[in-house]
């Protein structure tokens, strides 16, 4: 069995009670329930390698903005 403590108990206008707690390895729960806090996602091979291309062109557009102001100045 799970020791869960409470941190924060709440009740809505319409008297919905929701408490919200952690056990003592630090995972998190709501009304008893284990809330996910970790997921792995997973994305296809074009968007990793767009990414790594906006990411060098940023990069690059950065060194050429610093160069230009250091040689303006």
């Amino acid at each position: 069995m799970t020791n869960i403590h409470t941190i924060f108990s709440h009740t809505t206008d319409n008297n919905v009670e929701g408490e919200l707690g952690i056990d003592d390895d630090g995972n998190l729960y709501w009304n008893n329930k284990l809330v996910i806090t970790k997921k792995t996602i997973s994305l296809e091979w074009w968007v990793n390698i767009s990414i790594i291309i906006a990411s060098l062109s940023t990069l690059a557009m950065a060194v050429y903005m610093a160069l230009e102001f250091h040689f303006k100045n």
